[in-house]
């Protein structure tokens, strides 16, 4: 698999800033559901070129890979905990037989759907999951992380994006319990449920902003790096599904948005789908 080295599209900028200040580079992973995992190349190549990262921003999957490199977890071990995930089984939430109730055992099992009693109403599951054990995976994955509650003290410092479900706006996540702000950040309409975060209820922070270079320039970043795996809008062709039409729902902004931002950076990196890492600009 051929692949563009990082380094050499940095060298200019580099030399550039030497001879100023040590220049502080930021990194943005942008969301993008599974294409996500393209996140991890360009991870691996950073790591081979020992390239110093000063700053990690993410969005959804972007934020949850850039969460565990923050942490101090290599592009190659990322690779391995993806590997030997089951997310079938983790969007499932199935516990352990052995852990449920009588009660669940006698009539949950028979039952096609649960459906939720609200104030004495039955109403509609807010997702076909309710990301517990998305949560617990992430709490065991950034365990030592338990008594950091500012992501600035992380081995490199963090923030991620989530979205305000009752306004739309931004959401800008850099303290508290990281495996939260990271099961916040991927919670995509439908497919999980939201996250209550103080006083507020909050979804996949690609609805207000997938690819969030603004922030890591108002956090000082001397030069940007952006890894974009953002797709493109279906044809109309495409849209036979209600997750295919809730995805090109929730995108309208995000791909109107992206031009604007790549102009924004100094390294833009658009991995195509075999994950060979495309051009960066200077």
């Amino acid at each position: 698999m051929k692949k563009y080295f990082l380094l050499p599209f940095l060298a200019t900028s580099m030399l550039f800033f030497a001879q100023q200040k040590q220049p502080k580079v930021g990194l943005v992973l942008s969301g993008g559901g599974a294409k996500g995992f393209a996140h991890i190349e360009v991870l691996k190549e950073i790591d081979k070129a020992g390239l110093q990262i000063d700053y990690i921003g993410g969005t959804s999957m972007g934020a949850i890979i850039g969460g565990l490199y923050a942490v101090g977890y290599s592009g190659e071990q990322i690779e391995e905990i993806i590997l030997e995930t089951d997310f079938i089984a983790l969007i499932r939430d199935k516990l352990p037989r052995s852990t449920t109730s009588f009660f669940e055992k006698e009539y949950g099992e028979n039952a096609i759907v649960s459906l939720p009693v609200v104030k004495g109403k039955i109403g509609l599951p807010k997702g076909v999951s309710k990301g517990q054990n998305m949560l617990s995976l992430l709490i065991e994955l950034l365990s030592e992380t338990e008594n950091i509650s500012d992501f600035s003290k992380l081995q490199i410092p963090f923030f991620s994006i989530a979205t305000d479900v009752e306004t739309g706006g931004q959401v800008l996540l850099e303290k508290g319990s990281l495996p939260i702000a990271l099961r916040a950040s991927g919670s995509f309409p439908t497919l999980l449920n939201p996250v209550q975060v103080g006083d507020k209820l909050l979804i996949d922070g690609g609805v207000a902003n997938n690819f969030p270079v603004d922030v890591m320039r108002e956090k000082g970043a001397d030069i940007i790096i952006g890894v974009d795996v953002q797709g493109r809008l279906y044809e109309k062709e495409k849209l036979t599904s209600v997750v295919a039409i809730l995805n090109q729902i929730v995108s309208y902004k995000i791909y109107n948005q992206r031009d604007l931002d790549k102009s924004k950076i100094e390294v833009y990196i658009h991995p195509s789908r075999d994950f060979k890492i495309q051009c960066c600009r200077l």
